[in-house]
């Protein structure tokens, strides 16, 4: 009597590894895709936050922060008094002055990814 070996067949097992590494690519994209999505909402975000404490910095000083505000840990001090949102995401942050107003700047750390804010709450964005 004799008895055969149930088990899988190197057929069937290299179809499983293959889709698993099919299925695996797929996902690693997916994420990358979402990440990189979730990371610019952050920005635009923090963005808005910076204009609006601009637009409260204004109202207590008769102008805008431009010249305190240029680095992202003067952004922190001035407008927002020392509470610091800004250091933990993948985007540096600055305030650019132009002659009507301001421009807040968001780049991403490791890509040229651009975000830019107006006082007029305009929104442009490049290489993103």
């Amino acid at each position: 009597m004799r008895h055969y070996s149930r088990g899988f067949t190197l057929i069937e097992l290299l179809v499983v590894v293959a889709l698993i590494g099919i299925l695996s690519a797929i996902g690693i994209v997916s994420y990358t895709k979402y990440k990189t999505s979730a990371e610019r909402k952050q920005a635009e975000i923090s963005l808005n936050s910076i204009y609006l404490a601009q637009q409260e910095y204004r109202s207590n000083n008769s102008e805008y922060c431009t010249t305190n505000c240029s680095s992202q840990s003067k952004i922190i001090t001035e407008l927002f008094d020392g509470v610091d949102d800004l250091s933990d995401q993948n985007f540096t942050f600055k305030i650019n002055n132009r002659t009507d107003g301001f421009e807040g700047e968001a780049k991403h750390k490791t890509s040229n990814c651009t975000l830019k804010l107006s006082e007029k709450n305009q929104l442009t964005s490049s290489n993103c």
